[in-house]
């Protein structure tokens, strides 16, 4: 009768946090039966989750080396990732290359175009009468366009583009491949 008015939530308690059961429940044998029995549970209940196993799945080391990836295919699998430290600042720093050589190649340009602007806009009606009177042809009329004479825009015009400006378009080219390397790497390596 006594045990009627112990209470079995106080037992599990013990049982759940890991102390010993109160004083007054264990006098009581009932109670130290279904402590007992907790703590076989408990015990038992990893082990009942656990399925056999048909194999065992450890991976040696030669396991490991055949999984790996071979040649490129190792390199392209780190491109893009975690463990990439190359590519990315490559890429940056070829594409900053081509757009700063691009930049300084077409500010000279500019700034004459600018000045062209302002100097035609200044240039009086004589100097195009000037030029419209002249007995050459209109390609090889002396006149002043934008502060050169027409005869140094024809020879910069033969010469095609100039050295800086290929470079600048390979770098840009080599820098915005390489973002779309690792777009690719990265867009292209399944989850996991």
């Amino acid at each position: 009768m006594a045990h009627a008015r112990h209470d079995p939530l106080r037992v599990a308690e013990a049982m759940d946090r890991g102390a010993r059961l109160a004083p007054v429940l264990d006098l009581c044998v009932r109670c130290v039966a279904m402590y007992a029995d907790l703590v076989a549970l408990t015990a038992s209940l990893p082990m009942s989750a656990v399925p056999a196993r048909p194999r065992s799945f450890t991976l040696t080391a030669d396991d490991a080396r055949r999984l790996r990836p071979p040649g490129w295919r190792r390199w392209w699998s780190v491109v893009g990732s975690a463990r990439d430290t190359i590519t990315r600042p490559l890429a940056i720093g070829l594409t900053t290359l081509g757009l700063a050589g691009l930049l300084l190649t077409a500010a000279p340009t500019l700034l004459l175009g600018l000045g062209g602007m302002a100097g035609s806009s200044a240039a009086g009606p004589s100097e195009v009468a000037m030029v419209a009177a002249s007995p050459e042809p209109a390609s090889r009329a002396p006149g002043v366009v934008g502060g050169a004479t027409n005869d140094a825009l024809a020879s910069e015009s033969d010469t095609g583009p100039s050295p800086t400006v290929t470079l600048s378009v390979g770098l840009l080219v080599l820098g915005g491949g390489l973002f779309a390397a690792r777009r690719l790497a990265v867009h292209g390596r399944p989850m996991r």
